[in-house]
């Protein structure tokens, strides 16, 4: 469409241009033959002769006036080529920017559709928010209320019970301090009955050991007086110096007849008759021992016991315990090993 409407003013201008030559050819033409070499008459006939060179001279300048019409033309002609040609670079752009306006309006009314689809999308999800909340409100305003009146509730319960358990406690306190009165007088009383009941058995006890201490005394001065008198029939034989020869021997001989295991089985009679007198009151001397050294009659009586070493208020309580208790008389054959013996007491 566009070619063709190039083309007719083009046709145009090639038919203008040479109805023109053809014009000019026949000016150009006509002054040639127009040069008169005589003139005729009626009358006469003038001959006039013509220059060559000037016919030359005129034909070239037609020549030029013919190129220059020529370039004049052929320039007319382009100006009309580049005009028709800027016209249509023109066209082509205004076409272009009407196409572009034509985006640009689709785009601007698909941006326009999509802002109100937009606000539409945003005023539903307003109000569907708005709705949510104020259902969230009127919700949470209902659990609140609720939770109200179950704290009430809750509150009023727990009043009532901390009164009663109020109650119950000034009861329980009131019937405790009744129970614990009667319980210290009755603990008073029993204290003071054990008080007295233990003052009169320690005073019991006292007398007893006194009279049991007085009567070990009396034997063992019998005793002491009976082995003097052995002593001195025997020649000393049986004396209770431990240093002394006929000491020494008699051991040895007594050792043929007896062995270490009745040695160690009597003294261990022995450390548990000094336990049955030992009293270790919370297992104060727990871990400790002490060394005694014992010296007893023929029939077990105790002659003497001091203490050898170890912890001094355990030897103390022991030396007692031991003179307290009854010691098992010994086998015939075993008497000189033991009759001054040393014993390592642990308490039990």
């Amino acid at each position: 469409m566009q070619n063709s409407k190039l083309s007719i003013p083009i046709v145009i201008s090639i038919i203008l241009h040479l109805i023109l030559i053809v014009v000019l050819g026949y000016q150009a033409i006509q002054n040639i033959d127009g040069v008169n070499y005589g003139r005729e008459t009626g009358n006469s006939i003038d001959a006039i002769m013509i220059d060559p060179s000037v016919m030359t001279d005129q034909y070239q300048r037609q020549l030029k006036t013919k190129e220059s019409q020529q370039q004049a033309d052929r320039k007319r002609e382009q100006q009309l080529a580049d005009q028709a040609k800027e016209l249509q670079e023109r066209q082509l752009a205004e076409q272009q920017h009407l196409k572009d306006l034509t985006k640009e309006r689709i785009k601007l009314a698909e941006q326009l559709k999509q802002q109100e689809e937009e606000r539409i999308a945003a005023e539903k999800a307003a109000a569907e928010k708005a709705a949510a909340e104020k259902a969230a409100a009127e919700k949470a305003a209902a659990e609140k209320a609720a939770a109200e009146k179950a704290a009430a509730e809750k509150a009023a319960a727990e009043k009532a019970a901390a009164e009663k358990a109020a109650a119950e406690k000034a009861a329980a306190e009131k019937a405790a301090a009744e129970k614990a009165a009667a319980e210290k007088a009755a603990a008073e009383k029993a204290a003071a009955e054990k008080a007295a009941a233990e003052k009169a058995a320690a005073e019991k006890a006292a007398a007893e050991k006194k009279a049991a201490e007085a009567k070990k005394a009396k034997q063992r001065a019998e005793q002491a007086k009976k082995d003097k008198a052995i002593n001195d029939l025997l020649g000393g034989l049986t004396s209770g110096e431990p240093n002394s020869p006929s000491n020494q021997n008699g051991a040895a001989a007594s050792r043929k007849g007896s062995s270490d295991d009745e040695l160690a089985k009597y003294k261990a009679l022995v450390t548990n008759a000094i336990s049955n007198k030992f009293i270790n009151p919370a297992n104060v001397y727990s871990g400790k021992s002490c060394v005694l050294q014992i010296q007893i009659a023929p029939d077990g009586l105790l002659l003497n016991v001091s203490s050898g070493g170890g912890d001094s208020a355990l030897c103390r309580e022991a030396v007692a315990a031991t003179k307290l208790a009854t010691i098992p008389k010994p086998a015939s054959g075993l008497y000189d090993e033991v009759k001054n013996m040393i014993v390592e007491f642990q308490p039990k």
